[in-house]
């Protein structure tokens, strides 16, 4: 007798009831593609391999979720299969965001500028039917690719496009996402104050979303946004709640963000634990970068810190040669820090003019930073007004029903608002670009200011034969002042001299801080004499002065300094800081406390 089976035949699904269930799962793949790309992987896995009519939505969600954060090959393989299941139906948008998987597939192996041209042919075909989350993936995605180029306003100006297509999408994702990369961005611009905003903002999202990846991302981001903004216990706090928090996040996370974790314990000088998250080198999870120039930078502070001079600055020096010759890129802020740490290295080691070459270039690159920052912030304004005015057009065009006294009055209003944020921009560019040709910590002007003001000044001289002084000081000790009573005493110290400096010489001469505790005075109608006895009663004030940090007394501080007289000694202003600084030098070998005019002889021995 034959055996019969007690299992129940298979359920008959409906072919509309398939497609509705797999179109629920596109969707809830939509939603986790950027909070969890291997769910997603997963997810348009089974819709793929089911054959159903999203089977090729399936597979470019395995392309997708594949390319951000798994297996490149495997990625390529779905995004073939999509391709040949969108090929057929001649769907144009199926195929457009295969070929947006593709651009970041290129990006993502360095091949930023065929990744831009990809992106420009997609953009040249019109309307694909693209709705919030795919614009979201398109502006997101030329952004970071415009970033990688070098496009700054362009990259700015799709990074706020991407968080409109974000929240347009209503899916948080994308949102957390979109704030996460315009933070980011916004720090590589020095853009602070917008860099941190944001980046709370998309901790809270990530928080409120449950996303460890993006958790991670954006509390690194805040590390170094609150590093470069001075508030080293703020990073060591975000660095805390990685630690404390760790079983929560992605498996090997703090191994892959080993930099920053070392980054905030160095803030707070945890030596000893920043240097075991440097013990394997440079790690890094930044996409697109090597690491080596932060590493480089921490490292030589860590030996720095425990007085190993000579090593810091063979690490230091060591790498920007080698960035140098390999002519790698490096993001700004992390080249300042270690051309910083190059210079305190030097001047420990007692090779002062290395370490004056060292600073001068790291505050070449701080005033590009102040710079870049000014521009971001004038771009942020422009694109936020830019998105506003979208929506304020959008808003008439569903209004369009309404009378035409009722249109015109709208219109007037809106005009009125527009040439308010006009001017209100463009004071702001004006605070700004002074806010760039200043020293946040004294109030003077920097040497950018110097460099633009100094040659009109030059020329006046030229014409009228007038006399006219560049000088050079330089506080003395000021290096064995900072290590003896911290920084912040230097930095009263050098606010203090800043002050007696725009008291005591005349309003005529223009005033910088050239960089550390160096300074510049140029100084019109004026001779070598008149000069030499206005400086000499500047540092007779300076030595008299007693300053105190809470109940103690700080020692009486001294300053050399070199003149330089135009034209005797240099028609342009690069030539007359050149004999100033020998000058200079000359003061500081005779003993210091002294002003010292530019030698007839050693000017002759210079041409």
């Amino acid at each position: 007798m034959p055996s019969v089976s007690c299992r129940p035949a298979p359920r008959c699904v409906p072919v509309a009831e398939s497609a509705e269930h797999d179109a629920d799962r596109i969707a809830v793949a939509w939603e986790q593609c950027y909070l969890d790309p291997l769910r997603a992987v997963a997810i348009g896995r089974e819709v793929a391999e089911g054959g159903g009519s999203l089977a090729a939505e399936g597979w470019l969600h395995v392309a997708l979720g594949e390319v951000r954060a798994g297996d490149a090959r495997t990625a390529l393989q779905a995004l073939e299969r999509a391709r040949a299941l969108f090929g057929p139906a001649h769907d144009r948008r199926g195929l457009a965001l295969c070929d947006e998987v593709k651009a970041i597939q290129l990006r993502r192996i360095g091949e930023f500028a065929a990744s831009r041209r990809l992106q420009a042919d997609i953009d040249k075909r019109g309307d694909l039917g693209y709705g919030p989350c795919e614009r979201f993936i398109a502006l997101n995605s030329r952004a970071i690719t415009h970033k990688l180029l070098g496009h700054v306003d362009e990259a700015l100006r799709d990074f706020y496009g991407s968080v409109e297509a974000a929240q347009a999408s209503g899916l948080s994702g994308p949102r957390i996402t979109a704030l996460t990369n315009l933070g980011g961005y916004h720090q590589d611009l020095f853009n602070l104050e917008d860099a941190r905003l944001l980046s709370e903002q998309a901790l809270r999202a990530a928080r409120d979303a449950g996303s460890a990846m993006n958790i991670v991302t954006a509390a690194v981001n805040l590390i170094f946004t609150y590093h470069a903004a001075g508030q080293m216990a703020e990073a060591r706090a975000m660095a805390g709640y990685l630690l404390d928090n760790e079983s929560e996040l992605p498996a090997g996370a703090l191994d892959r963000h080993a930099l920053p974790l070392a980054l905030a314990h160095l803030a707070v000088g945890e030596i000893d634990q920043a240097q075991h998250y440097l013990s394997n080198g440079a790690v890094t999870a930044v996409g697109n970068g090597d690491g080596v120039t932060c590493w480089a930078w921490l490292q030589a502070r860590c030996l720095l810190a425990r007085g190993d001079a000579a090593l810091a600055r063979e690490t230091a020096e060591g790498t920007l040669n080698e960035r140098a010759a390999r002519k790698q890129m490096d993001a700004p802020y992390e080249f300042m820090q270690l051309l910083n740490v190059a210079a305190d290295a030097c001047e420990a080691l007692g090779d002062t003019p290395a370490a004056l070459a060292h600073v001068r270039r790291a505050h070449l690159v701080y005033e590009e930073l102040v710079g870049r920052s000014a521009r971001a912030r004038h771009l942020a304004l422009q694109a936020n007004h830019e998105l506003a005015q979208a929506q304020r057009e959008r808003d008439l065009a569903r209004d369009s029903h309404r009378s035409v006294e009722h249109d015109r009055r709208r219109l007037v209003q809106l005009n009125e608002a527009l040439q308010a944020q006009v001017l209100e921009t463009e004071m702001l560019h004006a605070r700004l670009r002074e806010q760039a040709l200043r020293d946040p910590l004294t109030g003077l002007h920097n040497r950018r200011y110097l460099f633009e003001m100094a040659p009109g000044l030059l020329d006046l001289a030229r014409r009228q034969a007038a006399a006219l002084c560049v000088v050079l000081i330089d506080l003395d000790h000021f290096k064995l002042l900072n290590d003896t009573y911290g920084h912040h005493a230097g930095d009263a110290v050098l606010q203090r001299f800043a002050t007696l400096l725009a008291q005591m010489l005349r309003r005529s001469d223009v005033v910088c801080r050239h960089g550390g505790e160096e300074f510049v005075a140029v100084m019109p109608d004026i001779d070598a004499s008149g000069a030499q006895t206005m400086l000499t009663r500047l540092l007779e004030a300076y030595q008299a002065q007693q300053q105190e940090m809470g109940r103690r007394k700080l020692p009486r501080c001294s300053f050399s300094a070199g003149i330089a007289v135009f034209p005797t000694h240099g028609s342009s202003l690069e030539q007359l800081l050149s004999r100033a600084d020998r000058a200079l030098y000359s003061a500081k070998a005779r003993g210091r406390a002294r002003i010292e005019l530019m030698p007839m002889t050693d000017f002759g021995t210079l041409n």
